[in-house]
């Protein structure tokens, strides 16, 4: 059976610019490879959650993997598992960063800075203030991961229906922890609410320098995330193949842990274009290992499109392009290789936006799939193409139907209805042997 090698564009999706003539970064950019790629490929564009719909990272690829939103643990629980924290089920966590705060005359906190939001050697001392807390029967422990971040856990019946205090953006007030309006047990919500409440005031005081003026900027924590561990079709089993990620992000790490897939950290390289060709190389080498699957990411246009300038969007784009050389050859890989060019969702370069719900180009090279009349890749060009509007749970089942994998729907053959038609199925035996 052929592979599937996903070259996944993080945050490519925007919008026209006039600092770029009205043009996306995407369509601003010299992309030849990207183009002679397109040009080679059926094209489409993708909504990962649906037209409007803005995911993270984290959310866009678990549905994109084939896993229904409902399975959805949480990205505190990738995020934890990324570092190696092992959850229980009676476990809530949450994800934290320490950031730098300045109290208002009206008692609010005005996030002054999020990254780095405290200097780097002050955080593992700073969070060994904060590490344990009780109220009311739960017990909050927090456990310093890497930079400014850690992973919160409330252990005692806590639960996972409430609000983060994380905006997202500088120069906005930290948000309270409340209890969702649909919280499912809004008794448990509420208690959980006020636990958190609780130490928050705690860490507020806790984490302020000794003879620190009331009025005086200080680290303090944001909460976000929050999610439990649940059971998950593996990967192989939901699929039927063995899966690889080649990333530099450790949310990447725990997905893979959670989903049963191999993980493949890889630094980032200052140069893009070799950057971009050492993730090749890497995902390469992992389909000579025997992965059946491979997700090549690559964080930069996200990143980019962080930092509010469409300019520098552009010139990241056509960095990464300049690594895609003989892409559309499949130079490097298997030569029946299915190969998909995308993003996850859009970070939009000009607006206080996280990410959006733009959607994204989407280009496949397949044996099986006939390309269509598009010749350059951009959100433009590519919502002509023969794959049409493309949400991110049809992803996985048009990649296995050109596989020919794919489940003959209505067909059980095995206990796990996943995506995929099983070969390992247990056969009848007569003699029941």
């Amino acid at each position: 059976m052929p592979p599937i090698l996903i070259v996944m564009l993080d945050g490519l999706g925007d919008r026209p610019w006039h600092a770029l003539g009205g043009l996306t970064p995407l369509q601003a950019a010299p992309t030849p490879n990207l183009d002679a790629f397109a040009a080679v490929s059926a094209t489409g564009i993708l909504a990962t959650l649906g037209p409007g719909r803005a995911p993270g990272t984290e959310l866009a690829h678990f549905v994109l993997f084939g896993y229904p939103l409902d399975a959805y643990p949480g990205r505190a629980v990738f995020e934890a598992a990324g570092q190696g924290l092992e959850l229980t089920p009676d476990q809530v966590a949450l994800h934290a960063i320490f950031v730098t705060v300045r109290p208002e005359a009206d008692g609010s906190l005005t996030i002054v800075e999020r990254y780095p939001g405290v200097p780097a050697e002050q955080i593992a001392p700073l969070a060994t203030r904060v590490a344990d807390f009780s109220h009311d029967g739960l017990h909050i422990r927090l456990q310093h991961t890497v930079g400014e971040q850690a992973i919160v856990t409330i252990g005692g019946g806590a639960s996972t229906d409430i609000t983060d205090t994380d905006p997202h953006n500088n120069g906005w007030p930290a948000g309270s922890v409340r209890p969702l309006d649909d919280a499912r047990d809004p008794a448990a919500a509420q208690r959980t609410a006020e636990a958190l409440t609780a130490y928050l005031r705690f860490a507020y005081d806790a984490l302020a320098p000794d003879g620190i003026a009331p009025d005086a900027e200080r680290p303090f924590l944001l909460l976000k995330w929050t999610g439990r561990r649940q059971p998950l079709a593996p990967f192989p089993a939901h699929t039927g193949m063995r899966g690889t990620i080649v990333s530099s992000a450790g949310v990447f790490e725990g997905i893979a842990r959670e989903l049963g897939m191999e993980h493949r950290r890889m630094a980032s390289l200052p140069d893009l274009a070799e950057d971009t060709r050492m993730r090749l190389a890497e995902a390469a080498a992992a389909l000579a290992d025997g992965a059946d699957f491979v997700l090549m990411h690559s964080k930069q246009p996200d990143e980019a499109g962080h930092e509010k300038d469409p300019v520098l969007k552009r010139d990241v784009i056509a960095g990464i392009d300049a690594g895609l050389a003989g892409l559309a050859e499949r130079a490097g890989l298997p030569p029946d290789t299915i190969v998909v060019v995308t993003g996850d969702h859009g970070t939009p370069a000009g607006t206080a936006l996280i990410h959006s719900g733009d959607p994204v180009p989407i280009a496949i090279l397949a044996d099986a799939m006939q390309p269509d009349d598009v010749a350059a890749f951009d959100e433009r060009a590519c919502a002509h193409g023969r794959l049409g509007h493309l949400r991110g749970e049809d992803l996985m089942p048009v990649l296995l139907n050109a596989r020919g994998t794919v489940r003959y729907m209505g067909g059980k053959l095995s206990p796990h209805t996943g995506l995929h038609w099983p070969r390992d199925y247990e056969p009848f035996r007569p003699d029941g042997i």
